[in-house]
């Protein structure tokens, strides 16, 4: 091996801290994004999201349920109607998130 062969890793490793150093202000520290979204496009999908993901979890558990239990269509009302509760408060959750980190009153 040649010296310049030996000096490749040691510059990458370098460079790659200080690449990490500088975008470090830009993520969580984990290495994903922030949570809130820097669009109103991104708000608007970040909340409906949440709504469908409990509507469908819970319509999907109820009809699950139902199939297993024979119990149609008892489960699969419950469950969507704890689904939509559940998406509810998540909105309401990420709305007050959302909120706090873009410094306005938390609503408390």
């Amino acid at each position: 091996m040649t010296e310049d062969d030996s000096q490749k890793p040691k510059d990458f490793a370098e460079r790659l801290r200080a690449l990490r150093g500088a975008t470090q202000g830009e993520t969580d520290g984990v290495g994903g994004r922030r949570g809130t979204p820097q669009t109103p496009a991104g708000w608007v999908f970040r909340l409906s999201v949440e709504l469908v993901a409990g509507l469908v979890v819970g319509g999907g558990i109820g009809w699950f349920l139902d199939r297993w239990l024979d119990t149609k269509p008892a489960m699969l009302l419950i469950f969507f109607a704890l689904g939509a509760a559940a998406g509810m408060l998540n909105v309401i959750r990420a709305a007050k998130e959302m909120n706090r980190d873009l410094g306005g009153s938390d609503g408390k």
